[in-house]
């Protein structure tokens, strides 16, 4: 099955979502070529990218796709008619981004290819993809029967989170944190429903399970 195609297809239907993993072409291609620099000594030959004419300094959605699913051990085959195409998906760049994501990064272009594919956009202020790598996924995975609102909170004060934090039953929420972030999730009665603190270092993640009973 042509998965960058049917990825691409939805575009419409999700642009926030799209737009997401465009942005993390350009994050992704500024920091693994910044990791390339320093270990090539400046190596060009190293450093060249063979994608997609007038490609410049970004990696195009299908190469991102697809690295996330080789990422995932999933076996993919480049589906391209033009050289050019199947220059950008070569394995040795697709399996060289694969290995440089960090699990944040995994887990930013998974809620956009979730989204995608369900064609239940992302809001406009989901916070995700900054072009920073020293963020923290933090994934709510909400077992109860209801949503339930996740707040931040710091000290005594506590807001919603990018997008209004809201987690549909049965679905998962990522929120880009730090190292030592408390948050706490709210049932739609306005009962706590879990107190949950960032635990992992940058670029990692850590998944909370919001459970059915306290």
């Amino acid at each position: 099955s042509n998965v960058a195609g049917h990825i691409l297809e939805r575009k419409p239907m999700a642009p926030n979502a799209y737009a997401l993993l465009q942005n993390l072409g350009g994050v992704l291609y500024r920091a693994h070529h910044e990791m390339l620099n320093a270990q090539s000594a400046g190596d060009v030959a190293v450093l060249s990218t063979s994608g997609q004419a007038g490609e410049g300094q970004y990696y195009t959605v299908p190469r991102i796709v697809l690295s996330y699913l080789v990422r995932h051990k999933i076996c993919v085959l480049p589906h391209a008619y033009k050289a050019e195409h199947l220059a950008d998906d070569a394995p040795e760049w697709v399996g060289g981004l694969a290995n440089f994501l960090t699990e944040r990064r995994v887990n930013e272009i998974g809620t956009a290819l979730r989204a995608l594919l369900s064609e239940e956009d992302l809001p406009e202020d989901h916070g995700l993809g900054m072009d920073e790598e020293t963020g923290v996924a933090a994934v709510f995975h909400n077992m109860l029967v209801e949503e339930v609102h996740i707040h931040r909170v710091d000290g005594d004060e506590d807001s919603s989170v990018g997008g209004g934090g809201v987690v549909k039953s049965g679905a998962s929420y990522v929120v880009i944190a730090t190292k030592g972030d408390k948050f706490t999730a709210y049932g739609a009665d306005g009962q706590k429903r879990g107190d949950y603190m960032v635990t992992a270092d940058a670029g990692g993640a850590n998944d909370f399970t919001i459970p059915t009973a306290m």
